[in-house]
């Protein structure tokens, strides 16, 4: 249970409780507030727990709404009940105001823009015409309209009653679809009781409380059993075991496990938008209770979402997004992107398994065919091609002294870095004035390395990579020699302590203005490099030491490659047409 909050300045105890992101376009918040008018820790830890029941409540019915739970078919016994139970509900609450402004007021034509005054003097000053105006003289259909409509005017009919439909549903901890046929059996059934409100508002502005224009007894009534079956199979119980609860054991174990590691937490947070997609899709389950069969539903559902989500697509449930993709044709998410999905989800089952929760990884086996064959050869593979490279650096950037730099000089160096070296763009963007240096046979290199706000993909991208010789004569050295620290400060640093983020979307934009396209044009580097090595003749262990890729054999593991064999191979890449503008 959350405990209470102490306001660090007044004393006073209140309730506060985060909106999971999936859950805040229902909800409508992303936290919920509340104070609890106590100092005292004891006397706020009891009025804590009433407000946080209804809490889980309301995130619980948003969890339904979400999965599409909410789809449960009722009677039109159990919409008679849950509407008898409204009318109860605010019968009471008007009675207990005299506030009758929701279901009438009193107008005139010489009045028309008055509100009810409770005095009913106000609303009497003009006196052409006047008549009691309630709620049910605002709907759409009236009377015996209700019976003839269409199934679209019924829908805009429940639309305009919804408020009041769901906060009963929701005071009864149930979620009916409003396009179900239950939805719009349930604005009938609260239309009669809308009448009967009417009529009640009017006997009592008349002093006449002792008129019950109907009998409400259904309101004490139960609801079916397959009501009670559907609603309670459907609730989302948050037990420790809940996956979301063991990706949070599992998070703060590999926190501890990769101190200092601030790029391990983009994976992290890439698996608990994965986690969120499984509760989403099949509720926030045990992982005791998961089976096999459960992460292949997770992937068939997957394969059937639209790949481009919205704000308007996050926001419906599951089964509307795939009935969107369907009817607007959109791309569905592609088998990749579903076996990574996977992928990413599998390492909280295997933290399961080594706590002793499940005895067996249930994402084991679980695979994704694509059957998606591709029709022709790529020749240019993931990278530029010749023309691509020589548009790219033809542009004034490259040429212009006076060129307007976005990331200071940043613009000018690391795309020829990353074109001459194959490295990636994280590797040089993180570089230090104190990662540039020389070996004993005077060649200068860049060190790719770990350390503070520095981070590499895998220990084989730990290396030495010769500095170019066309990088040196446009000017290199002297640009490091005059640099503090950072070697690219200007570069903006993201979220998970990375320079090369918002650098890498400036990139894409420039290379997409060009009319090149390329799926990641900062990545593209590293495969045209691999593709140009091979086209020298290098061999591949020779550019897999400079690019930081892993030996393919146990052979290639053996021994190193010396710097200078790594410098006369990127040396023998033919020259970009670019100046010296440093």
């Amino acid at each position: 249970m959350s405990s209470p909050f102490k306001h660090p300045k007044s004393g006073i105890y209140y309730l506060r409780k985060g909106v999971p992101k999936r859950l805040v376009p229902i909800i409508g918040k992303a936290v919920f507030k509340q104070l609890l008018n106590t100092k005292d820790l004891r006397e706020a830890k009891s009025l804590i727990i009433p407000l946080l029941a209804d809490v889980d409540n309301q995130i619980r019915l948003a969890e339904l709404q979400l999965t599409d739970d909410s789809s449960q078919e009722l009677s039109l016994r159990d919409c008679q009940i849950i509407a008898n139970r409204w009318y109860v509900h605010t019968r009471d609450k008007i009675q207990a105001t005299d506030n009758y402004e929701d279901f009438l007021v009193y107008h005139n034509k010489g009045n028309e823009h008055l509100h009810w005054d409770s005095n009913g003097k106000t609303s009497r000053d003009g006196n052409i015409y006047p008549h009691w105006f309630g709620l049910s003289d605002t709907l759409s259909l009236q009377g015996s309209e209700i019976q003839r409509a269409t199934s679209a005017e019924l829908m805009t009919f429940a639309k305009e009653l919804s408020s009041h439909i769901d906060s009963q549903l929701k005071r009864d901890g149930l979620s009916v679809s409003h396009t179900s046929s239950s939805y719009i059996n349930l604005a009938k059934a609260f239309y009669s009781h809308i009448i009967d409100l009417e009529k009640l508002c009017l006997s009592r502005h008349r002093d006449n409380w002792t008129d019950e224009p109907r009998e409400m007894s259904l309101a004490r009534e139960q609801l079916s059993e397959v009501s009670k079956k559907a609603s309670s199979s459907k609730q989302t119980i948050v037990t420790e075991n809940s996956i979301s609860k063991v990706y949070e054991h599992w998070r703060a174990s590999d926190i501890l496990q990769n101190k200092g590691n601030q790029s391990r937490l983009k994976t992290l947070d890439e698996t608990k938008a994965k986690v969120e997609r499984f509760v989403a899709i099949l509720g926030d389950m045990d992982v005791t209770t998961i089976n096999k069969s459960d992460i292949v539903k997770f992937r068939d559902i997957l394969l059937q979402l639209p790949k481009n989500r919205t704000q308007a697509v996050k926001s419906m449930t599951i089964s509307k997004q795939i009935q969107f993709a369907e009817t607007s044709c959109s791309k569905l998410l592609s088998p990749k992107t579903v076996a990574n999905a996977i992928k990413q989800i599998s390492p909280v089952f295997t933290y399961a398994v080594e706590m002793g929760l499940i005895s067996f990884n249930p994402t084991f086996g679980v695979s994704v065919k694509n059957t998606q064959k591709k029709t022709e050869v790529n020749i240019a593979g993931r990278g530029y091609t010749p023309k691509d490279i020589e548009k790219l650096f033809a542009d004034e950037l490259f040429t212009k002294v006076s060129s307007s730099l976005t990331y200071g000089l940043a613009c000018y160096w690391v795309p020829l870095l990353c074109r001459y070296t194959g490295a990636r763009l994280s590797e040089i963007a993180q570089l230090d004035r104190s990662d540039i240096g020389c070996n004993e046979e005077g060649i200068q290199y860049l060190n790719i390395r770990r350390g503070e706000g520095q981070s590499i993909k895998t220990d084989s991208s730990l290396r030495h990579i010769p500095v170019p010789a066309h990088i040196l004569e446009l000017g290199f050295l002297d640009y490091v020699d005059k640099a503090k620290g950072r070697l690219f400060p200007d570069l903006t640093i993201g979220t998970y302590g990375r320079a090369s983020g918002a650098f890498s979307k400036w990139w894409s934009a420039r290379v997409k203005s060009k009319g090149i396209s390329i799926s990641q044009p900062t990545h593209a580097f590293r495969h045209t490099f691999k593709t140009d090595m091979r086209a020298l003749g290098i061999s591949d262990s020779v550019s897999d030491a400079i690019t930081g890729h892993a030996a393919k054999s146990e052979g290639g593991r053996y021994g190193s490659v010396p710097l200078k064999t790594k410098r006369e191979a990127i040396d023998r890449l033919a020259y970009l047409n670019v100046k010296r503008i440093y």
